[in-house]
């Protein structure tokens, strides 16, 4: 029994024969599968090595693929009638490839004094450019033809080094309106942390327009695949695509009206600064333009300026140094940036405050006798010595009367002045497209001082009064001014400035994006009172302060008379400078077409040293035969303030 059981369990062990043919089967399939594997590696490998050895042993020699960007073409930027003032043109550049150590070593040895670098400020390109090894480095742009030559002849022992064909920004008027075109350069490491969207070596707008608009402009880069032999030098193309111009602008400024306005700004300083009895200083300044029924900016200028083609390509180092060292600022857009206490173009707030009040007539009269008492023991002074006589509200704006507004200041007080003042769109941000630099400047209320001032926090009775007269603590733009200016003329409707008025598709003509007229405040004042201030205003002109640029025969001649207001605002004491002098206007008096604020910094007066940029501007828009008077000797009779 013991042995039956035994035999039993060792049949069980021995498997069938149909299950050892099945495993025998299995083991031949997967001996000839992988014999089939193997010849095809073996043939694989033959053919890479007898049929394609050439090609790949080339290769190894130091063949390989290379990404060459193609800069896509900047937008271009024109002024309102077509004009261009910022195109590009095309001009040479040197790039290097990114081989091994040592062969970069070699080349940047040769390389350097052929292209005036050292080889220290290649080797800082090349730590730069950090480890993206198919893009080229670009070392230098817009090279002269003397340098592209040396280049050229010594290409053999140049491996790696390339020169290139592309667009450089080019600004056809140099300085003109280069505040508002910006310029254009090299985006800087900080940069590239804050930007998405772009790459090492890319050129965007540092300031203005180009700033404001640079992903507009830039447009889209394109690229081409390209196989380099051993000595990096281009085989053949693999691959390319074409770049993308960037959108074009057109703006609201007229060209030729912008050059009339910084050739006169120049010359009128100038002649200030020369005059031969009463010579100021007249360092720098401001003026702009714009239509009263819509906000566009038809000029604007910042006095000096600067050529923003020298930052396009390799800006010389010692021409930015003397930029930053310039104590005038060349850099600073004063019409959007300078703030500056307005003095008597201010006038105008005051005289609606107190006609909106009720607390002086139109005819009521104020008698000026030159002084006039604040306290027991301390008085203020009008601007001319024997005083205005009396003077009723159009002729205290006329003749720029310091003491009825002293008058009205006591019967007003400054609160209700800095309501109106804001009303009008003063110590507000215009909104104008070129932030961050679009400054709100400062309206003073007792609010104001006790938060600014909160170990002096009363408004005393003084300051009131200089608040009345622009002067103290007041700071506006000439852009805020002109925005005031232009609602006084429209009827008390305050418009946005702006500069874009479109954006086209150069390829379709078409408009992707326009800019409209915008509404943004339509003050309560009344239509009388409006219209007693700009009879004011253009008494200034016909018999005031202004007279001497416009005088009576104005109108006679033009057809038309203009609406302005004189001011001549003091530097603080301890700055040591010349009073700051501003005009403003609008014209025609009667139907308004352009608001204009002009300002000159240690100008002195006014009447003497803003005002004729202003009839410059006029004569000009309107197309008048000039017949300005030159710039008098003496001071004119009333053309004081």
């Amino acid at each position: 029994m013991g042995t039956d059981q035994d035999q039993g369990r060792g049949d069980g062990a021995v498997k069938p024969d149909g299950q050892r043919d099945g495993v025998r089967r299995r083991l031949v399939f997967l001996q000839a599968f992988l014999a089939i594997l193997l010849l095809i590696l073996l043939a694989r490998s033959a053919h890479l090595q007898l049929l394609m050895g050439e090609y790949y042993q080339e290769l190894a020699r130091g063949n390989a693929l290379r990404l060459v960007r193609m800069p896509a073409p900047r937008g271009r930027i024109f002024d309102r009638h077509g004009r261009l003032l910022a195109g590009n043109r095309p001009a040479f550049s040197i790039s290097l490839l990114h081989p091994g150590t040592a062969a970069v070593d070699a080349t940047i040895e040769t390389l350097a004094p052929l292209v005036g670098m050292t080889g220290g400020e290649i080797q800082e390109a090349v730590r730069r450019h950090g480890d993206r090894l198919f893009e080229p480095i670009r070392l230098q742009s817009d090279i002269d033809p003397a340098t592209h030559s040396r280049v050229e002849e010594s290409r053999a022992d140049l491996p790696g080094v390339i020169v290139e064909t592309g667009p450089v920004r080019h600004y056809p008027y140099g300085e003109l309106a280069s505040h508002l075109l910006g310029f254009v350069g090299e985006i800087d490491p900080w940069e590239l942390d804050l930007l998405e969207g772009y790459r090492l070596g890319d050129i965007l707008g540092k300031t203005g327009i180009e700033a404001v608009l640079d992903r507009e402009l830039r447009g889209r880069d394109g690229g081409s695949q390209v196989e380099t032999d051993a000595r990096h030098r281009p085989i053949r193309v693999l691959g390319q695509l074409d770049p993308l111009a960037g959108h074009d602008v057109v703006l609201t400024i007229d060209a030729e009206l912008q050059k009339v306005v910084e050739q006169s700004l120049a010359d009128t300083m100038a002649a200030v600064r020369a005059h031969p009895v009463n010579p100021y200083r007249a360092t720098s300044g401001a003026a702009v333009v714009l239509k009263v029924d819509t906000g566009e900016v038809l000029a604007m200028v910042s006095y000096p300026g600067f050529d923003p083609n020298q930052f396009a390509s390799r800006m010389p180092a010692d021409y930015l140094r003397a930029l930053r060292a310039d104590p005038l600022s060349p850099f600073l857009n004063r019409v959007t940036s300078g703030l500056y206490s307005p003095g008597s173009a201010f006038k105008m707030v005051t005289a609606i405050a107190a006609l909106e009040s009720g607390r002086v007539t139109p005819d009521e009269t104020v008698v000026c006798t030159g002084v006039f008492r604040v306290t027991a023991g301390h008085v203020k002074r009008c601007w001319r010595p024997g005083g205005h006589g009396p003077v009723n509200i159009r002729q205290a704006i006329a003749v720029s009367c310091n003491s009825f507004f002293y008058e009205m200041a006591k019967r007003v007080g400054v609160d209700l002045i800095a309501y109106h003042a804001r009303a009008l769109g003063l110590g507000y941000s215009t909104g104008i497209e070129l932030r961050p630099s679009d400054k709100p400047g400062t309206v003073p209320d007792r609010a104001w001082k006790r938060a600014r001032f909160p170990h002096d926090p009363t408004f005393w009775l003084a300051e009131e009064l200089d608040a009345a007269i622009g002067q103290g603590f007041h700071q506006y733009t000439p852009l805020q001014m002109a925005v005031y200016v232009a609602a006084l003329a429209n009827g008390g409707a305050r418009y946005q400035p702006y500069v874009m008025s479109r954006i086209v598709d150069p390829a379709s003509g078409r408009t992707v994006r326009e800019n409209l007229p915008r509404l943004t405040h339509r003050t309560a004042i009344s239509p009388e009172t409006l219209s007693i201030v700009r009879e004011g205003m253009q008494l200034t002109t016909t018999g005031g302060t202004a007279a001497w640029q416009f005088g009576p025969t104005f109108r006679q001649r033009h057809g038309f008379d203009v609406a302005g207001k004189t001011g001549t605002a003091e530097a603080p004491p301890a700055s040591g400078r010349d009073h700051y002098a501003w005009f403003v206007a609008f014209a025609p008096a009667d139907n308004p077409t352009i608001a204009i604020a002009v300002v000159v910094e240690e100008g002195g007066s006014g009447s003497l040293a803003a005002a004729p940029v202003a009839r410059a501007i006029i004569d000009h828009y309107f197309q008048l035969t000039s017949d300005a008077p030159e710039l008098p000797r003496d001071l004119p009779p009333g053309a004081g303030d």
